[in-house]
Order: structure tokens, then sequence, then C-alpha cells
């Protein structure tokens, strides 16, 4: 009798290991996503290391986050308008090209700023179609009752290149050279590529073009779907809070140099404790089952609050770590909880579309929390930023109680037939 390797039995925390379809994806993810953050890292240090200039360096954040914020929900509405694994095959390719052409020009000796800013604009313009339809197809890969299991093995991928990717980066740049981040992260497209087309998957079935409404109102109905789904908006409204208002790397920065009186390798401690703290909630996340205790999102959200609230009062270091590590673990756990609850209201037909809101509201307001933070901070200093950010969290989760959370999440969603998407 042959036994298939992906049906072994595993806990639960790595159901979605039996999937191999899934399996070939969180691959692909991982090796991309090192690859990304290997070319973010370098982008940052060479653009710098060229101009000597925080607002340049700042441009380049900018020509990022425009696209990613103008285009992210047109970009969720053509991942459930088109094959998802096909738009995903257009964009890593296209990226690929695009990072291996930086790197040709940065041997010959010819990159400009302008180089990269063009570089950043078009990995968000592309970024704003892929990251939508990668949470989608994921998502497709998977049944129900392992959809916790593949939003965590997801962030651990995720998180995984963050916490590598720049280290690789530094040592591409101090024992090679400039271009050799560039041709690192060309190649780390390959095994997405390559994944892509070892994925079994059943053919896509497209909606006939005299049934299909037009692309805007594919979007509002994405909005509308979002607006009318209780928990959805809960989901919503903490990620506002916490993006405007909760812990950024900028904050981080103000408080070991203004409340702990710490130097650089004081941050690099506190951001790295955070990090040891994120990987130690994906653990922990990988034997609980959030579809059974939907509630925990407040448990956590509450507990988020108390932690971040402990910097306004700590000028020990010691106890900054500890909360800067017990932060972490409950972010991460808060942050894949969220994306769950988020993944298993959607129904396929509009789950590119949903999570290119969850996404959008992500990523823009944490772009704009260290706006608010600077300018907070300037006027009722560190502590009192940090003590009026914790209030406005706990506000929003006041307000969160106000809609219908069930103990546990609805099953009677049937779940979704998984298409070539």
């Amino acid at each position: 009798m042959r036994i298939n390797p992906f049906r072994v039995r595993l806990p639960p925390g790595l159901f979605a290991l039996r999937e191999r379809n899934y399996v070939l994806y969180l691959i692909g993810q991982f090796t991309s996503q090192l690859g990304n953050w290997i070319q973010l890292t370098a982008v940052s240090w060479i653009i710098y290391d060229m101009t000597q200039s925080p607002f340049q360096l700042g441009l380049n954040g900018l020509f990022r986050a425009v696209p990613t914020i103008a285009l992210g929900l047109v970009g969720g509405a053509v991942a459930d308008r088109v094959p998802r694994r096909a738009l995903m095959f257009f964009t890593e390719s296209t990226m690929l090209i695009v990072a291996m052409l930086i790197g040709i020009v940065t041997m010959t000796g010819h990159l400009q700023i302008w180089h990269l800013y063009a570089l950043n604009f078009i990995s968000g313009t592309l970024q704003a179609f892929s990251g939508p339809a990668r949470q989608a197809l994921f998502a497709g890969l998977v049944p129900r009752e392992a959809m916790q299991s593949a939003v965590t093995l997801n962030s651990v991928g995720v998180r995984g290149g963050t916490l590598i990717g720049p280290t690789l980066a530094g040592l591409a740049l101090a024992y090679g050279s400039y271009a050799l981040p560039f041709l690192i992260n060309s190649a780390s497209f390959v095994a997405m590529l390559v994944a892509l087309v070892l994925m079994h998957l059943p053919p896509y079935r497209p909606t006939g073009k005299a049934d299909r409404p037009s692309l805007s109102h594919e979007v509002k109905e994405g909005i509308v779907f979002v607006w009318k789904t209780p928990f959805l908006k809960v989901v919503l409204g903490l990620e506002i809070a916490t993006g405007l208002f909760g812990y950024n790397s900028s904050m981080m920065t103000i408080i070991a140099a203004d409340i702990l009186g710490t130097g650089p390798q004081g941050l690099g401690l506190l951001l790295s404790a955070t990090g040891a703290g994120a990987v130690i909630g994906m653990i922990l996340l990988v034997t609980f089952h959030v579809e059974r205790h939907a509630r925990l999102i407040l448990i956590l959200g509450s507990t988020y609050t108390l932690l971040w609230a402990g910097f306004a009062f700590s000028r020990w270091f010691g106890i900054s770590i500890l909360l800067a590590f017990l932060l972490g673990t409950v972010d991460s756990m808060w942050s894949v909880t969220r994306n769950t609850i988020a993944q298993l209201v959607a129904t396929d037909a509009l789950r590119g579309r949903v999570m290119s809101v969850v996404m959008l509201v992500s990523r823009g307001t944490s772009q704009l929390g260290r706006v608010q933070s600077g300018f907070l901070v300037g006027l009722i200093g560190a502590a009192g930023a940090v003590l009026v950010g914790a209030g406005v969290i706990a506000g929003g989760i006041l307000l969160s109680l106000r809609e219908p959370i069930p103990k546990r999440m609805i099953r009677a969603i049937p779940p979704d037939d998984v298409e070539d998407r």
C-alpha cells in the first residue's frame, strides 16, 4: 500500500502541510520573501550611501507606497476576476526580470537613484496585484479546518524572510557587490514560479463576458461585503487602530532614545526581542484553534494594549526587553488571528477583494502610523504618545464589543470548490 507523505498524521497547527499544493506554495513564498527582504534592505542602504539624504531615502518608501495604496482594491478585484495562478505567474516573472535588469545596470556601473525609485514603483504596482492573489490562492489550497494552520505557516514564511533577509543583504553588500542583492532576489522568484507550475489544480471556470460585471462594480461589491459583515468590520477597525497608534519601528526608535536613553545597540536588542517573541507566538498558534475561540481576538487585543502602555512607564532596559518580547508574541498571534478570521469569513469568489481591503488598511495605516508617531511625540513626548496610542486601541476594542462576536466561528458557510485560481 502506497502512503501519501502529504497525508501523514500531523498536529492541528500543521494540518496545511498535508496538502501538496500548499507545501509547494509555502516553499515558494518563503524563498521569494527572503529575496524580497534582501533587495529591500539593500536598496535602502544604497540610496542612503549614494545620497546621504534622509529625504531622498524617505522618497524611496513613497514610490513604493503610492501604487500599493492606489491600486490595492483594483488588485483584489482582478484577483477574483482572472486565474490567480496565472496572475501570480505574470507578476512574479515580471519582478524577476526587473530585479535582474537593475542588477545588470549596477554591474555596469551605471546605477542612478532614479533606477531604484523606478524599481520600487514597479514593485509596488505589481505587488498591489500579487498580494491579494497570494492571499486568495493559498487559502484555496487547504480545507477550512486547516485555514488557521495555512495562515500561521504563511506568516512564518513572511516573518522568516524578514528576520533572515536583512542579515543576508548586509553580507552580500559587505562581501559581494551592490549588484549581488538584486541578482539574488531575481533568482528567488524562480522558486515560486516552479511551485506554481507544479501545483495540481482543476481548470479555472471563467464567468461568461455577458454575465461579468464591470471592474468598478466588483471593487464596490468587495467593499460592500466587508461593510455588511460585522466580524470583518471588527477586524478592520482593530487593524486601523493598531496600525495608526500601535507598535512600529519608528516609535520603538523613539522609545529607545527618549525613554530608555540607549543607543543603536539597545534599539537592536529591542527589535530582536520583538522578533523572537513573534516566532514564539507562531509556535503557540500551531496548537491553538482560532476558529474554535473567535473571541480570542479581543483577549489578545486587550493584552497587546496593556503591554504597549507598559513602555510609557518602564525606565529599566531589562523590563523593556521583556515587554518587547511579550509584545512581539502577542502581536504576531493577534495579527494571524485577524487574518484567519478574514479568510474564514470571506467566500472564495470574494476572497481576493476582501483580503485586498484588509491588506490596504493594514499597510496604509502602518505607514501613516509612523507619521502620526513623530507628530504626537513632538506635542506630548514619547511616553504620552505611547499612552494615547494604547488608549485609542483600547477604545477600538470597546467599540468592537457592539458588534456580534460569536464564541466560535460560524461554520454554516460551505467550503469553496478549489479551482485553478
